[in-house]
């Protein structure tokens, strides 16, 4: 390994990382979160949680949801954990 090459620049992380939980719905609660994320009058905090949820359960990962969305990877963190307890 070259001294000027850190662990962040071979793709290899110092500290593990826990895997991002599963999110399966229901049909009916599937059916809610669209409404929720797709909603004219739902409210843009409360839509922005449903479709982060929505793509968590179509199994995107915490990262490319943070990036598409343009939230923060410990808000995707904490409303995909806040889902399924």
């Amino acid at each position: 390994m070259d001294i000027g090459k850190g662990l962040l620049s071979t793709g290899l992380s110092a500290l593990p990382v826990a895997a991002a939980r599963p999110i399966t719905s229901r049909a009916a609660e599937h059916e809610r979160l669209k409404l929720r994320a797709y909603g004219h009058k739902t409210g843009y905090r409360l839509r922005m949680r449903a479709q982060t949820v929505l793509q968590a359960a179509r199994g995107r990962s915490n990262t490319r949801i943070a990036r598409e969305s343009g939230l923060r990877l410990d808000t995707v963190r904490c409303w995909r954990g806040r889902f399924t307890e």
